[in-house]
C-alpha cells in the first residue's frame, strides 16, 4: 500500500530502489512502527524553480512576500524579474551548477532574491547564520568550500567585511571577482548586501548587491537543468563532538517538505498569510516558512530582520495574517508581552509551534489567549528537511493528550519507528527508545563527511535520530529526551562541545563543561562549569567579557559555576545530568 499510494509518473526518482532491504515493514498495533500516513496528499515531481515559475504563470500580480521592515512587497512577477536578473548575474561571474554561495544575512530581500537565483541556475544555497563571529565564519566557508558569500555592510554591532578581510587580508587589494585567498582558497567573490541604503562606503574588493547584481547588462545564457536530486541548500547542524557539520537539503526534499505541510489536513485554508518571524537560515524558516510561497502561493510576512515581538505583532495586525509559525519562545513574548492588548490579532486562526520542546501549559495559554482554531506542534530538525513528524488539527477533538503531550503522527510519506538503542530491534508500543525515520524528507548527506553520514543514516535509508521517543498504539510519537547534549535556546540549535572548546582557549580555565538548564522564556540556557589553574582567579563578568565578539551572543552562557571537580561515574565520565540537576535546585529553575 505505500508505494501504491505515492505517484508512479515520478516513482523511481523519489524512491530508492524497491527491494528487500528497502521494504516497508508491515503495520503491527504491537510494535512501534507506522508508514505513509499520506491523507490522499501525493508527492510533488517538481524542483524548486519548477514550483516557482508555475506559480509566476498561475498568480503573477499577487503577492508573494512582505517585508515589513523595508516596507517591500514582492508579487510573484516582480520577484521573478529580480531573481532572473540576479541569476544572470551570478552565471556572468562564473557561477556554475554545483557551486557553494553562502548566504550570511537576516531576514531582508537580498536572502531570498539570492536564496532563489541560486535555485534557478543549481547554485547551492549555505546557510549561515548573520552573528557569527570570526572564527565560525572561517570554519564554515572552509568546510563548505563555497565559491562566494553574501554579506550585510553592518549587522547589528557586527562587522562582516572587517572579519572576512581579517581572515583574507588579500580582500582589501583585489578586485571584485578576483580574490586569491592563501586561507580560503575556494572564495573568489564577495558581495555586500546594503541594509543602510544611505551607505556610501565602497568596501574593496567586493561587489555591490544593488549595483552589480540586480542590474543586468552582461550576456545572456542559458540556466542549466536542475534535477528533483539535485542539492538545494547546506544548512549547518552538529554531532556530538560539537563540530558543526552540514545537511545537504535536496529540491525534492524542500519542495515537498512545504507543500505537505501547508496542506496537512485542515490546515490549508489557514496558511493564507502567513506570519515568519523566524531567521530565514534556520530550516523551519526557510523549508515551512519562506518556500511554503513558491510551491504553495501563500504570501509570507516577514515582521522584522530578526524575532522581534513588537515586529510580529504589528504584522499581523496590518497584514491580517492568518497563520503565524516559529519556536515557542516566540509564542511565549506574545502572549506575556504587556502591549498585546494593544494589537488586533484576531485574523490569525492557526499557529505551528516547532524548533524546540513545548510544554502543555504553553500551548493551552496561547490557545485560550489567541483564541485560535488550530494549534499544531511539528518535530523535526535539519536532517529531515524541518518535519518528522505533526500533530493534527482534529486531534483535540480526540483527546487533549494527543493534541497537546504528543509531537503529533509521523508526516506524510514517512516512516518511523522506535528502536531499542542496543539490540537496534523495533520496540513494542509505549516503550522507550530511540526515534528512526525514513522517507523523502531526509537529507543526502553530511557534505564531505562519509563517516558521520554512515553513523546517521543506514544501508536500509534508516535515519537515527538519536532522540529518545515511545510512540503508543494509536501511533502518536511521545518526545522523551532530545539528541545527545544538544541545548535548544529560543529555537536555535547550540552545542556544548563548541562552547566548551572555545572557554578552554582561555589561559585560566583548566577544564569547563557546558549544559542546558531550563529558562521561562527560551525553553533553556547555558550554564558553563569551570575549573580554573591553580593560583588563578576569575569571575562571572570576566568569563563573560572574554566570550563577547568572539563568540555569537547566544552561545555565551547565562550562567557560570567554578568549581573544583565535575560529579563523575565509575568509568570516570562526566556526568551532566547531575550539573543540570544540581543548578535547577540552586537557581530554582522549573
Amino acid at each position: 500500500m505505500y508505494f501504491k499510494l505515492l505517484n508512479n509518473a515520478y516513482l523511481s526518482r523519489l524512491l530508492r530502489p524497491i527491494g528487500s532491504k528497502y521494504s516497508t515493514l508491515s503495520s503491527d498495533v504491537k510494535l512501534s512502527y507506522t508508514h505513509c500516513d499520506v491523507h490522499n496528499l501525493n508527492l510533488i515531481g517538481k524542483t524548486v524553480v519548477e514550483c516557482f515559475n508555475d506559480k509566476v504563470s498561475e498568480k503573477p500580480n499577487e503577492i508573494a512576500y512582505k517585508f515589513c521592515l523595508h516596507q517591500q512587497n514582492f508579487t510573484f512577477i516582480e520577484l521573478k524579474q529580480r531573481v532572473d536578473e540576479i541569476a544572470q548575474n551570478l552565471l556572468n561571474m562564473g557561477f556554475k551548477k554545483g557551486d557553494r554561495l553562502s548566504i550570511m544575512l537576516p531576514n531582508i530581500p537580498e536572502f531570498m532574491l539570492t536564496s532563489l537565483a541560486c535555485a534557478s541556475i543549481g547554485v547551492i544555497s549555505a546557510l549561515m547564520n548573520p552573528a557569527y563571529q570570526l572564527v565560525e565564519i572561517e570554519y564554515m566557508l572552509k568546510k563548505t568550500q563555497s565559491k562566494g558569500i553574501v554579506i550585510m555592510d553592518n549587522f547589528k554591532s557586527l562587522k562582516h567585511y572587517e572579519n572576512l578581510s581579517k581572515i583574507c587580508p588579500e580582500l582589501e587589494s583585489t578586485k571584485p571577482g578576483e580574490l586569491k585567498s592563501v586561507n580560503l582558497p575556494d572564495l573568489k567573490h564577495v558581495i555586500v548586501a546594503n541594509l543602510d541604503k544611505k551607505s556610501q562606503v565602497n568596501y574593496r574588493g567586493t561587489w555591490n548587491f544593488d549595483r552589480d547584481l540586480k542590474k543586468f547588462n552582461g550576456n545572456v545564457q542559458v540556466f542549466p537543468h536542475i534535477d528533483l536530486d539535485d542539492m538545494l541548500a547546506m544548512i549547518f547542524t552538529s554531532g556530538t563532538t560539537g563540530l558543526p557539520k552540514v545537511a545537504t537539503i535536496r529540491n525534492h526534499t524542500a519542495v515537498n517538505s512545504s507543500f505537505l505541510e501547508h496542506h496537512y489536513p485542515g490546515c490549508s485554508n489557514s496558511n493564507r498569510i502567513v506570519c515568519i518571524p523566524i531567521p530565514l537560515f534556520h530550516i523551519f524558516g526557510y523549508v515551512i516558512g519562506a518556500l511554503s510561497t513558491i510551491t504553495n502561493g501563500n504570501q509570507t510576512v516577514f515582521p522584522n530582520i530578526l524575532p522581534d515581538t513588537l515586529s510580529t505583532m504589528k504584522s499581523i495586525q496590518n497584514e491580517k495574517c492568518t497563520s503565524l509559525k516559529g519556536a515557542p519562545v516566540i509564542f511565549h513574548d506574545i502572549i506575556n508581552h504587556p502591549e498585546r492588548p494593544k494589537y488586533d490579532l484576531s485574523s490569525l486562526e492557526s499557529m505551528l509551534i516547532g524548533a524546540s520542546v513545548v510544554p502543555k501549559d504553553l500551548l493551552l495559554k496561547i490557545k485560550k489567549d489567541l483564541n485560535l482554531k488550530h494549534v499544531i506542534v511539528g518535530y523535526g530538525m535539519t536532517e529531515t528537511g524541518s518535519v518528522g513528524s505533526l500533530t493534527r488539527c482534529d486531534d483535540i477533538q480526540k483527546s487533549e493528550k494527543f493534541a497537546y503531550e504528543t509531537i503529533g503522527k509521523g508526516f506524510p510519506h514517512v516512516e518511523a519507528k522506535i528502536i531499542d538503542p542496543i539490540s537496534k530491534k523495533i520496540t513494542p508500543r509505549n516503550t522507550d527508545g530511540e526515534l528512526c525515520l525514513r522517507g523523502y524528507n531526509i537529507m543526502t548527506e553530511y557534505w564531505d563527511d562519509p563517516v558521520k553520514t554512515a553513523e546517521s543514516i543506514d544501508k536500509n535509508g534508516w535515519f537515527y535520530t538519536g532522540d529518545i521517543c515511545s510512540m503508543d498504539e494509536h501511533g502518536y510519537l511521545y518526545f522523551k529526551s532530545r539528541a545527545k547534549e544538544i541545548v535548544i535556546r529560543g529555537g536555535v540549535n547550540i552545542y556544548p562541545a563548541e562552547v566548551e572548546r572555545f572557554l578552554r582557549t582561555n589561559e585560566k580555565v583548566l577544564e569547563c563543561f557546558v549544559v542546558g538548564v531550563p529558562d521561562e522564556r527560551f525553553g533553556e540556557e547555558l550554564c558553563a562549569w569551570v575549573k580554573l589553574k591553580s593560583n588563578n582567579e576569575m569571575n562571572e563578568k570576566e568569563l563573560k567579557d572574554f566570550c563577547k565578539d568572539k563568540i555569537a551572543y547566544f552561545k555565551i552562557p547565562k550562567y557560570v559555576k567554578f568549581v573544583d571537580s565535575f560529579p563523575i561515574n565509575a568509568t570516570g565520565k562526566v556526568q551532566k545530568f547531575k550539573m543540570v540537576e544540581q543548578m535547577k535546585n540552586e537557581l530554582k529553575l522549573n
